[in-house]
């Protein structure tokens, strides 16, 4: 059975913002996948469920805005707070947006697993990984999404996503400023780096719970990095990241042939609208994984989806969906 993942990031959407954004399109671009991570959703994630109204009978019903009232009960959501606001991490500044995560993935393919106690083991946040300084590694801008989903028809099988926005540009506050000498560009290729290194082969290798027995791992999201083959330009993301057991990054030749882990980002499709919304601009969204999952399941090439075609046209699309166009990545089970 084939599987169809996604990775969209939906600028800035709330539920406030729900009024001025084609829900029905943005439904309708989600129903293509069977589970799909979004990126940039604000305010509690209140714009999944929507909010709960009455009408003059005092009956309960759910507001307008809402991509659940679209997309119907087969669908389950999730939202994600990564806790961007300062208290949380002082060093970033604060993010007033309330960003977050959020996943949504159709019922009758996945499902949440169950762990070793018998609980449902929804989506969450990772806020513990390892970072090296002495690479100028540091804690992530936002803390990635985890979700581990279940196939329903695969019962042993789990798929296990890692959802990201890397950092864009670089925090003005002084005390990250003096304490770092590297501008954004290498902030974001250091982010990636703690997450194909660190948090994937830390998810990857976790084989605790007694109901997991085939994890296939996958990252996914807004890199912020183009890939070569793109034509995007800088900054990049390496195709190919090879990691030894220790989780270290390997760059010789002959380094390479003692490694543990070999990491493919892919999607080289342009997925972000140029501003003035008449073309495709760069190429920030990817999937990454390692070369099990690769030669194990994934299936097709990943690209993006025919969503500016779905709105009409590119200003369209931009003022009323998204700058970023979803990205699939198809898999099959065997």
């Amino acid at each position: 059975m084939s599987y169809k993942i996604g990775s969209f990031n939906v600028r800035n959407l709330s539920f406030g913002a729900g009024a001025s954004r084609d829900l029905d399109l943005m439904a309708g671009i989600i129903k293509e996948f069977d589970v799909i991570a979004l990126q940039e959703v604000l305010s509690e994630g209140k714009i999944l469920e929507g909010i709960t109204v009455s009408d003059v009978s005092g009956q309960a019903m759910a507001y307008e805005y809402s991509l659940r009232s679209r997309l119907g009960d087969n669908w389950d959501m999730c939202w994600l707070d990564p806790k961007t606001d300062s208290k949380w991490y002082p060093y970033t500044g604060d993010d007033s947006r309330g960003e977050g995560y959020a996943f949504l993935w159709r019922k009758d393919k996945f499902k949440c697993p169950l762990n070793e106690h018998g609980k449902v083991v929804r989506p969450r946040i990772i806020h513990q990984y390892k970072t090296d300084s002495s690479r100028g590694e540091m804690k992530l801008i936002r803390d990635p999404g985890y979700a581990r989903l279940q196939l329903v028809d695969m019962p042993n099988a789990e798929i296990r996503l890692i959802t990201t926005h890397i950092v864009y540009k670089k925090p003005s506050e002084d005390n990250l400023s003096k304490a770092i000498d590297f501008g954004s560009y290498v902030m974001r290729q250091n982010e990636f780096n703690v997450l194909a290194r660190s948090i994937y082969t830390s998810v990857s290798e976790d084989h605790n719970d007694i109901n997991c027995i085939v994890p296939y791992t996958i990252i996914l999201g807004d890199y912020n990095l183009n890939l070569f083959s793109s034509g995007a330009g800088s900054p990049f993301v390496p195709a190919v990241m090879v990691v030894d057991s220790k989780k270290r990054i390997l760059g010789t030749e002959g380094e390479m042939k003692n490694g543990f882990y070999f990491m493919h980002t892919t999607q080289a499709d342009l997925s972000t609208v140029n501003k003035d919304a008449d073309n495709y601009a760069s190429n920030y969204d990817h999937f990454t994984f390692d070369e099990r999952t690769k030669n194990s399941i994934v299936e097709a090439t990943p690209h993006r989806v025919n969503a500016v075609e779905r709105a009409g046209d590119f200003k369209t699309y931009k003022d009323k969906v998204s700058d970023h166009i979803p990205v699939m990545l198809e898999i099959s089970m065997k």
